[in-house]
């Protein structure tokens, strides 16, 4: 019989802070995974430790008036996750004013670490050279300076979130909650992922219909796959059978089915289901459409079966959930006499 142990293994998260960032790319980061570590609840098997890095250490205010208290990277040894949080306004002159945060990224790059870059925060990622030949994107606004400045990047212009290896990029502080509810699935498990989803998804996050990305069945490799994929949600009312769907994309029904199941971890109906729900979500948020009305919109024509299949995902109705997530509506003042 085997002897029990009450060791708890820590996952150690580095964030790298000068005085440019964006405040909330790094708290909203913080939040989320802490929310994560404390779902595991009371026996859990592993802890969370989250620090902050700087040049220096110590008190460290940011540009928009907020203190924060740092570590020097001369404390930073190992890190299982390390943050570059998104710069505010010009990523040139911090690139000029913060080597030390290059090179302590190149090193943390080299050991093949788990690496989340936020908005602009990639130009540092980017100088490490590291990203060469890899896909990254950064914030919108510097798309033309990025590949100006890097063209051995692959810059996705079109993508809210990259993944290279362990290397994750988002384009702003509003993909963030996507990619960290996904992390947490990897991190510590698909049940704490779902929960921290259900939790925040009505105060931080805002769907995007169709979502090009930021679901965990969303972020892979496999070309092929995201082509599939484009299919399914080019009209979720509609059903392509495999076969059907291998013939056009020119392989066997038989090698579709493998290579969705190995990039998505679901099949194709799976797939599809889930697809449908995200979708409904967005249109319970977006619209004022009746139920009945969105569940014919995705695809589910069948009103206990669309209720049932959304309770299951989002731990509410279909109704509940468009209560908790649109916006409070505050009655005007009375006119006055």
């Amino acid at each position: 019989m085997r002897k029990k142990t009450n060791k708890t293994a820590t996952f150690r998260v580095a964030a790298l802070l000068h005085e440019d960032i964006l405040a909330s790319s790094i708290t909203l980061p913080m939040e989320i995974l802490a929310g994560a570590a404390q779902a595991l609840g009371r026996g859990a098997q592993q802890s969370l430790s989250f620090q902050c890095f700087s040049d220096q250490g110590g008190p460290l205010t940011l540009q928009s008036g907020l203190t924060v208290l740092t570590e020097s990277f001369d404390a930073l040894t190992e890190a299982d996750l390390l943050i570059i949080p998104a710069i505010w306004r010009q990523p040139h002159r911090v690139l000029q004013k913060n080597p030390r945060h290059i090179a302590v990224i190149t090193q943390h790059l080299s050991k093949r670490g788990l690496t989340v870059s936020i908005g602009s925060g990639s130009f540092l990622l980017a100088a490490t050279g590291q990203m060469n030949g890899r896909s990254a994107t950064t914030h919108w606004h510097w798309f033309d300076h990025f590949k100006k400045r890097y063209p051995m990047v692959q810059l996705e212009r079109e993508q809210l979130i990259t993944q290279s290896d362990q290397v994750f990029c988002v384009s702003s502080v509003n993909s963030v909650a996507d990619l960290m509810v996904f992390l947490c699935g990897q991190i510590f498990s698909p049940r704490v992922a779902r929960h921290i989803e259900n939790q925040f998804s009505p105060e931080i996050r805002q769907r995007f219909s169709p979502s090009p990305v930021g679901a965990p069945r969303d972020l892979h490799g496999d070309e092929l796959i995201v082509d599939a994929q484009i299919e399914i949600s080019r009209d979720l009312r509609s059903v392509i059978p495999l076969q059907d769907m291998a013939q056009k994309l020119g392989v066997s029904a038989r090698t579709l089915a493998r290579r969705f199941s190995a990039a998505t971890g679901v099949s194709m109906t799976e797939y599809r289901q889930q697809r449908r729900l995200d979708e409904a979500q967005a249109l319970l948020r977006r619209t004022n459409l009746s139920i009945m009305e969105i569940g014919h919109a995705v695809g589910l024509t069948d009103a206990s079966h669309f209720t049932r299949m959304f309770r299951e995902q989002t731990g509410l109705t279909p109704s509940g959930y468009r209560i908790a997530v649109r916006e409070k509506a505050f009655a005007p003042h009375p006119p006055s006499d």
